[in-house]
């Protein structure tokens, strides 16, 4: 009975220290200087769609934001990164995003495959607003065999919402950059 109970404790430490683990050592909301591309780049925290044990946030799919400023002419484009696991083998087709009762296809920029895939989609100026009014949001992915359709409790919409106005007063808050050219 003493070895089940030791056991089950050193197994509780174990499960304490991988969420520890997984959730230090973000970069969210810092604001990164890119002069040789004239821009500056934040990135907000992630909110991932599915749960372990209906509990614990799991690893993948994820979402967060992404800010890049136009150092010359202040110009700034909101993205949404959507992560997959390392395990989806089909081609990313792209993301969309549900508010309210509409949809809204999201232009793809950009997919990273590199330890995970990440597909980079823009956000256009008029759908800013739009999230942060709504209190029903899904996110669809679509790949070539199949798409997955994640409506967010209250509590993800919430988080959504606030990672999306942490990042633009983020980015807003920093001053140009000073770039000397030769």
């Amino acid at each position: 009975m003493e070895r089940i109970f030791s056991l089950t404790r050193i197994s509780s430490i174990f499960l304490i220290f991988l969420v520890v683990v997984s959730c230090s050592g973000t970069k969210a909301y810092v604001v990164t200087p890119e002069p040789t591309l004239e821009q500056q780049t934040a990135i907000s925290k992630d909110l991932c769609l599915q749960r372990f044990l209906w509990l614990f946030p799991g690893k993948r799919p994820c979402v967060y934001f992404k800010a890049e400023r136009d150092n010359g002419t202040g110009l700034v484009q909101y993205f949404l990164l959507y992560e997959i696991g390392t395990f989806d083998v089909d081609i990313p087709i792209g993301v969309s995003l549900k508010l309210g009762e509409t949809w809204y296809n999201l232009k793809r920029t950009n997919t990273d495959y590199s330890d995970t895939i990440i597909i980079s989609s823009a956000i256009s100026s008029d759908l800013i607003p739009k999230i942060g009014e709504n209190q029903s949001i899904a996110i669809s992915y679509t790949n070539r065999k199949e798409t997955i359709n994640y409506n967010l409790s209250s509590n993800q919409t919430a988080t959504f919402q606030s990672n999306l106005s942490k990042l633009i007063r983020t980015i807003e808050s920093e001053p140009k950059l000073n770039i000397y050219r030769k």
